[in-house]
C-alpha cells in the first residue's frame, strides 16, 4: 500500500502558499509557527525535499506549486461538503478581518444574539479575498474602495473610514492644551504592519517623520489599540474601530480633525442565500448597527 501524505500537513502547505509566510499561516491555522516550519520539513522530507527553492523564505518551487494548484480545488470540495452537512443546523458562517472582529462586531455581537438565540454564529478571520461559492461561508466583511463585483453576488456598504490620532489619558497627562500637532510630535508611535502608512494618510508626507520615542509595530489594528490603552503610544485609527475604547473613556481623540478616506467595510453574499431568514437578520442587523453609528458620529 502506497503512504500518502497527511491531509493535514497538505493543508498546512498550502496555507503557507496562501500567505507567503510560515508565520501568517500559522496565525490562520491556529498553531505556532515552529509548528507549521517543523510540520513542512517533515512533508518536504517525505515528498524528497522537492518542495521549495526557498524554504526559509516559504518560497516554493514549480513542482510545488503545480501540486498546490491541484489541492486547492480538493480542499474546497472537502470545506463545501463538510459546509453543507453543518447547514442542516441553523447557522450564519461569516468571514471578516480580524481587527474587524475584534474591535467592531464582537462588542455588538450580543444584540444579534437576542434576535437569533438559536442560529450558530460561525465567524472566522482572514485577510484574502473569499470565494463565496467554492468555500463554506453564507457571507463576508471585507474592506475595500469599492464593492467586488461577480454575477450573483449582493454588496452593502457599511461604513467608510475615518482616521484620527488616539492615546490614552495617562499619556497626556502634565501635558496641557498643546495643539494637536505638539502633543503628537512629543509622543511615542503605534502602527499596525497591515496599516504602516496610516500616519502619512494622517498627517501627510511631512509631518510623518520620526516621532519622539520611537516606533512600535504590531502585526495587527487590535494588538496596536490594545497598546494605545495600555499608554504604549499614540496611533492612528478609523473611528468606527475605536468607539468603544473612546466611549468607555480608555481612549481620548488627541486630533482637531478626522481624515475621510474613500475605503470602507462591505458586506458580501450570494442573492440566493438572502432566501434563508437568519442571513436576512444579519443583514438588516448589521445595517442597523452601522447606521447608529454613523448618526451618532455625525
Amino acid at each position: 500500500m502506497i503512504e500518502r501524505p497527511s491531509l493535514k500537513a497538505l493543508r498546512v502547505l498550502l496555507e503557507v502558499r496562501r500567505s507567503g509566510s510560515y508565520a501568517t499561516a500559522a496565525q490562520r491555522l491556529g498553531v505556532t509557527p515552529s509548528a507549521v516550519s517543523h510540520m513542512i520539513a517533515a512533508l518536504d522530507a517525505e515528498l524528497g525535499g522537492t518542495l521549495f527553492e526557498d524554504r526559509r523564505r516559504a518560497r516554493l518551487s514549480p513542482r510545488a506549486e503545480r501540486l498546490v494548484d491541484n489541492l486547492e480545488p480538493a480542499f474546497q470540495a472537502i470545506a463545501h461538503a463538510v459546509g453543507q452537512y453543518r447547514a442542516q443546523r441553523a447557522s450564519i458562517r461569516v468571514s471578516t478581518l480580524s481587527s474587524f472582529a475584534v474591535l467592531w462586531l464582537i462588542p455588538r455581537l450580543g444584540r444579534l444574539r437576542a434576535r437569533l438565540p438559536n442560529v450558530d454564529i460561525l465567524v472566522s478571520t482572514d485577510l484574502r479575498p473569499v470565494d463565496l461559492n467554492a468555500e463554506p461561508f453564507d457571507c463576508a466583511i471585507r474592506w475595500a474602495t469599492s464593492p467586488p463585483e461577480a454575477p450573483g453576488l449582493m454588496t452593502l456598504p457599511l461604513f467608510r473610514e475615518r482616521l484620527a490620532v488616539v492615546a490614552s489619558p495617562r499619556l497626556l497627562e502634565g501635558r496641557g492644551d498643546a495643539p494637536v500637532d505638539a502633543p503628537v510630535a512629543a509622543l511615542p508611535r503605534l502602527k499596525a504592519r497591515s496599516r504602516m502608512d496610516d500616519w502619512s494618510l494622517f498627517l501627510g508626507d511631512d509631518g510623518a517623520g520620526e516621532p519622539v520615542g520611537g516606533i512600535t509595530v504590531f502585526e495587527t489594528r487590535s494588538q496596536m489599540l490594545e497598546a494605545a490603552v495600555a499608554g504604549l503610544g499614540a496611533a492612528v485609527i478609523d473611528l468606527n474601530l475605536a468607539e468603544q475604547s473612546l466611549a468607555a473613556g480608555h481612549l481620548v481623540d488627541i486630533g482637531d480633525r478626522t481624515v475621510e478616506q474613500p475605503v470602507g467595510y462591505y458586506f458580501l453574499c450570494r442573492r440566493t442565500a438572502l432566501d434563508e431568514r437568519p442571513l436576512r437578520v444579519l443583514r438588516d442587523w448589521l445595517v442597523e448597527e452601522a447606521g447608529a453609528q454613523a448618526g451618532m458620529s455625525g
